[in-house]
């Protein structure tokens, strides 16, 4: 070998070297469980940041911790490999195919950090953190980088944590008696939480700075955290993007029906009603039998999207120590029993129109004249609403939608069913919050091509932006929208800026319009005030409005004919 060629080769070792040391990022997480290693991603202005991808926060709930409340990870040795999300938890069919890349596993309980600060280099942990929840009905759906790349977060000095937890009847089903324990993926997200308070300073992140966050079923398990009084001092701010604990379809009121019904499902010999003969049969039926079992809606098959919707958290008998919700929110939100944190909330314009995707127009209509022949259909038992006062309440219902019925009006259909599932539980959230604790509330207006959404049915009478449309001016990846922000048109790249300064500013200050911004259009976003319901309406302008969604009307209705119990609304 020549000088020439030696020099070269020890100068591209020695790059190489640099190259290595530079993605060798190695973390000892606190309390001794190990160590892991991670890796450097570019964010969305090409920026070098430090990702950790499945990162276990719990022990494995597999064998003998299926069906049980999660548990500390065991400590390992040597160095973790934590550069690749490979495992999604175990789910059914959904709206978004499983990417070819990974795989589904009851071992899932992995969370994933990303950070602007690379890990050991001696700086002040002292970034603000977004901790994600991801939506999926309870039934599908991941925190991984493949579904939520946070690269756009990132460039605004923020941490970033997405999870998993625990799907379907692996995170939702329930003896209601302990056998098998209540709320186990809320309980999941809950673990994964304290990881972050015990270990985020050792990326940047400060623990006194966390906003808990989360989008559709992700939105009401954040808002399900702000029941945990042991998180109490721990959260320094919410934002519940498009769902409400409130929601009709938010509770489940009788698990044990449902569990006994997937033992049926899974065996049709099985008739006992012991909870210790269900868990034997569900610890021995491998996992995917359980994922895919077809366990019929036989209590709210009126509601056109409950119907899909089985495996809920429920309330939990207080005396447990590990519960995770023990009231209902409705009322803990009228007295105030609840984490009083500022919070970020609102709504996409025209929320149901995602959950038409297979739907006709014609077969919108029919569904629509079901809920014509049937009071309860629009009344929520949940509501407690006297017997003899159903049908005229129903009928004054309807009648802020339409002046006809439902079968001849379905676009007034689907707006009832977007007030009803989202923006009335979400609002009246909101409005019973501010009472306590500063809130800020939106309305996402802005039809775009980045929200990916075209397909949808178009019905005459509703409005367009469908639930998740927000979603893609926020994040990268399957959750997110695809390519570079410069594909798309110049409307669409100024709105996603716009609403990553709002929702970074909250979660770096607790108020999305800390300052006078241009971009922002110098818009003062103002807290909701008690009965003076003002909120953003994000569009093509960002507008401050009132008299949302005929809310008052609908408010003035629910509250002359609801009754105690308060649950839903």
């Amino acid at each position: 070998m020549n000088k020439m060629n030696l020099r070269m080769t020890i100068f591209f070792l020695v790059c190489l070297g640099l190259t290595l040391a530079e993605d060798d990022i190695v973390v000892q997480l606190w309390e001794k469980k190990g160590k892991i290693r991670g890796h450097v991603l570019k964010s969305g202005k090409g920026l070098d940041h430090y990702a950790f991808q499945e990162i276990p926060y719990a022990a494995p709930p597999t064998g003998q911790n299926r069906f049980k409340e999660p548990k500390e990870p065991d400590d390992w040795k040597g160095i973790l490999n934590t550069t690749v999300n490979k495992r999604v938890c175990m789910q059914a069919l959904s709206y978004l195919n499983v990417p070819d890349s990974m795989k589904m596993s009851e071992d899932c309980l992995f969370l994933n950090v990303y950070t602007p600060m690379k890990p050991g280099n001696g700086e002040k942990a002292s970034l603000s953190v977004l901790f994600w929840i991801h939506g999926g009905a309870y039934f599908f759906g991941s925190g991984a980088y493949q579904y939520y790349n946070p690269k756009f977060f990132i460039d605004a000095g923020i941490v970033v944590v997405t999870i998993n937890y625990r799907l379907g009847p692996f995170g939702f089903l329930t003896t209601a008696d302990g056998v098998i324990p209540a709320n186990l993926g809320l309980k999941d997200t809950i673990l994964a939480l304290k990881w972050v308070h015990r270990n985020i300073h050792l990326f940047g992140g400060d623990s006194k700075r966390i906003t808990v966050a989360g989008q559709s079923v992700g939105a009401y398990s954040a808002g399900y955290l702000q029941l945990n009084r042991e998180l109490r001092g721990k959260i320094h701010g919410f934002i519940l993007e498009s769902g409400s604990p409130l929601s009709p379809v938010a509770i489940q009121d009788d698990p044990r029906h449902f569990a006994f019904s997937m033992g049926k499902v899974l065996d049709s010999t099985f008739k006992s009603n012991r909870s210790e003969d269900l868990l034997d049969l569900l610890m021995r039926t491998p996992a995917k039998s359980i994922s895919k079992a077809d366990v019929p809606n036989d209590r709210y098959t009126a509601k056109v999207l409950a119907r899909n919707i089985i495996w809920t958290p429920t309330i939990e008998n207080g005396d447990n120590p590990s519960a995770a919700v023990t009231k209902p929110m409705h009322k803990a939100l009228i007295i105030g029993d609840f984490i009083q944190a500022p919070l970020l909330t609102g709504f996409c314009s025209g929320e149901f129109r995602t959950f038409l995707m297979n739907l006709t127009v014609e077969e919108i209509a029919r569904r629509g004249g079901s809920f014509d022949q049937n009071a309860s259909y629009i009344i929520d038992s949940r509501l407690h609403v006297a017997d003899n006062d159903v049908g005229i309440a129903a009928s004054k219902y309807k009648s802020i939608y339409t002046n006809g019925t439902f079968k001849n009006d379905p676009g007034a259909f689907v707006r009832f069913l977007s007030g009803d599932t989202f923006i009335t539980p979400v609002i009246r959230h909101a409005e019973l919050a501010s009472k306590f604790s500063p809130v800020y509330l939106y309305q996402f207006s802005y039809q775009g091509v980045m929200d990916g959404l075209s397909y949808l049915p178009n019905v005459t009478g509703t409005d367009s932006v469908a639930h998740t449309a927000e979603l893609k001016y926020l994040f990268g990846g399957v959750e997110g929208h695809a390519g570079d922000p410069t594909d798309y048109p110049e409307s669409d790249q100024l709105t996603m800026k716009r609403m990553l300064v709002l929702w970074t500013n909250f979660i770096k200050y607790q108020n999305p319009t800390p300052n006078s911004n241009p971009l922002s259009e110098n818009i003062v976003w103002p807290r909701v005030r008690g009965d003076n319901i003002q909120y953003l309406n994000i569009n093509h302008t960002l507008e401050i409005l009132s008299n949302l969604k005929s809310y008052d009307v609908v408010e003035r209705l629910l509250n002359n004919y609801m009754n105690p119990p308060l649950v839903v609304f």
